[in-house]
C-alpha cells in the first residue's frame, strides 16, 4: 500500500471513530443516526448542484443503489446495537471485518489469501473470543455463543455482516468507477460516498418517522443538531476517503488498516466512559491491531 493511501485511511480511521463515539454518547443512537444522515445528505444536495453527471451511469447507479442498501442495514444493525450495549463491547465486533473479507474477496473477487492473512484471521476470531471472556476459557465460547442469539448482543455480529457485504459491494463500485474517471481518484470517491449515502440514510430516516413518535424524533434532532453535524463531516472524512482509496488499494488491506481504529474506541470506551473488562477488551483490540499488521504486509 502507498504511504499517500496509509495516511488517507489513518485519517479516516479518527474520522470513524469519531463519529461512533457521537453516536454512542448520543441520547439516543438510533434518533442520532438519522440526524447525522440527514446532514449527510444536505451536504450531497449542495455538491451534486455543480457536479457534472457525464460519467455516471447506469451500472454505476446500479453500485451506488447497492450499496446504500446495504450501508443502510448498517447503521440500523450499528444504531441498535448502540442503544443497548458498550461501545467497547460492540465496535471491535463490528469492525472485525478482516477476519472475513480476505475470504470472500478471494472467492469473488479473485484477491490472493497468503499466509500472513490466515494467521491475523485466527489472531482476530481470538480477539472476538476474548470479548466474551470472563475468567473460564470454556465458558467464553460458550459466552460467544449465546451472545450470537442474544436479541441484544446479536446486533453487532449483523453488523459485522454489513461491514463485509458493502466493503466488498464498495470495492466492485469503485473499481468500475475508475475505469470511467481514471483521472479523478479523491473526487470519484466523495460522489460515490454520497450517491450511497442518499439511498442509505433516506430509506433510514424513512423507517424511522414511520416507527418512532416524529416527536420525540425532532426534539432530539434539535438539542443535538451541533452534534449532528459534526458527525456528519466526520462521516464524509471516514468513508469518503476510502472510497477513493479503494480504487488503488485492495480491498482487504485497506479494511485491515482501518482496524486501527478499534483501541481508539475502547481507550475512549473502558478509561474515559469507564465501561468495564477494560483489560481484556484493549487485549483483544490489540489483537486485532496485531493482525491488521500482518494482513497489511
Amino acid at each position: 500500500m502507498s504511504l499517500t493511501s496509509i495516511v488517507l485511511v489513518l485519517f479516516s480511521c479518527l474520522c470513524h471513530a469519531y463519529w461512533n463515539i457521537l453516536t454512542r454518547s448520543s441520547a439516543n443512537s438510533l434518533f442520532f443516526s438519522g440526524l447525522k444522515g440527514f446532514g449527510i445528505v444536505c451536504m450531497a444536495a449542495l455538491f451534486f448542484l455543480n457536479y457534472d453527471f457525464k460519467n455516471i451511469d447506469a451500472v454505476l447507479l446500479y453500485w451506488a443503489l447497492l450499496s446504500g442498501i446495504l450501508h443502510g442495514l448498517y447503521i440500523f444493525c450499528l444504531s441498535r446495537a448502540y442503544y443497548s450495549e458498550d461501545i467497547s463491547y460492540v465496535y471491535p465486533i463490528a469492525r472485525s471485518a478482516p477476519a472475513f473479507i480476505p475470504l470472500f474477496a478471494f472467492i469473488f473477487l479473485g484477491e490472493r489469501l497468503d499466509a500472513n492473512a490466515l494467521v491475523a484471521i485466527v489472531l482476530i476470531v481470538f480477539a472476538v473470543y476474548l470479548l466474551h471472556f470472563d475468567g473460564n476459557w470454556k465458558r467464553g465460547w460458550a459466552n460467544l455463543y449465546q451472545a450470537i442469539l442474544h436479541k441484544n448482543l446479536r446486533w453487532a455480529y449483523w453488523t459485522l455482516g454489513m461491514v463485509v457485504s458493502y466493503s466488498l459491494v464498495d470495492k466492485k463500485g469503485m473499481d468500475y468507477f475508475f475505469i470511467l474517471s481514471p483521472e479523478k481518484g479523491l473526487e470519484n470517491g466523495i460522489v460515490f460516498f454520497f450517491m450511497e449515502s442518499v439511498v442509505c440514510f433516506s430509506l433510514y430516516n424513512i423507517y424511522l418517522f414511520r416507527t418512532y413518535e416524529k416527536d420525540k424524533i425532532i426534539s432530539l434532532w434539535r438539542s443535538e443538531w451541533r452534534k449532528g453535524l459534526l458527525g456528519a463531516i466526520a462521516t464524509l472524512g471516514s468513508y469518503g476517503l476510502i472510497c477513493g482509496v479503494l480504487q488503488f488499494e485492495e480491498v482487504s488491506a485497506v479494511v485491515s488498516l482501518r482496524q486501527i481504529s478499534v483501541c481508539m474506541v475502547i481507550y475512549w470506551g473502558c478509561w474515559i466512559k469507564k465501561e468495564p473488562f477494560g483489560l481484556e477488551r484493549m487485549t483483544a483490540g490489540v489483537l486485532i491491531v496485531s493482525g491488521v499488521a500482518l494482513m497489511a504486509l
